[in-house]
């Protein structure tokens, strides 16, 4: 799915945002804008699009982080391989 260019994050007070809801997550989801919202003028909560919730997620995922370290270390030693011969080897395998 290609990204979008995001917009800032935007900081809305808790009483505008109750009464803007409904436009705050329109663009949100039209822009992929992001929103800190205050309270007493403290941050409080974010709004933002589930799909960059969700890649937070991900990335806060130890079993992800292992993997990421193991490939970067794989990869400085010279074990990877491009996806062309990758695929080339794949297919030469399945045809012989």
């Amino acid at each position: 799915m290609p990204r979008t260019k995001r917009s800032m994050t935007t900081v809305v007070p808790a009483y505008i945002a109750r009464t803007q809801l409904g436009s705050l997550l329109k663009e949100i989801s039209q822009k992929r804008s992001r929103f800190i919202i205050t309270k007493r003028g403290k941050p409080t909560a974010v709004l933002l699009n589930a799909q960059d919730f969700d890649d937070i997620l991900e990335e806060l995922d130890p079993v992800l982080q292992k993997s990421l370290k193991t490939a970067s270390k794989e990869h400085r030693a010279g074990k990877s391989v491009t996806l062309k011969d990758y695929l080339k080897e794949r297919l030469t395998r399945r045809a012989g």
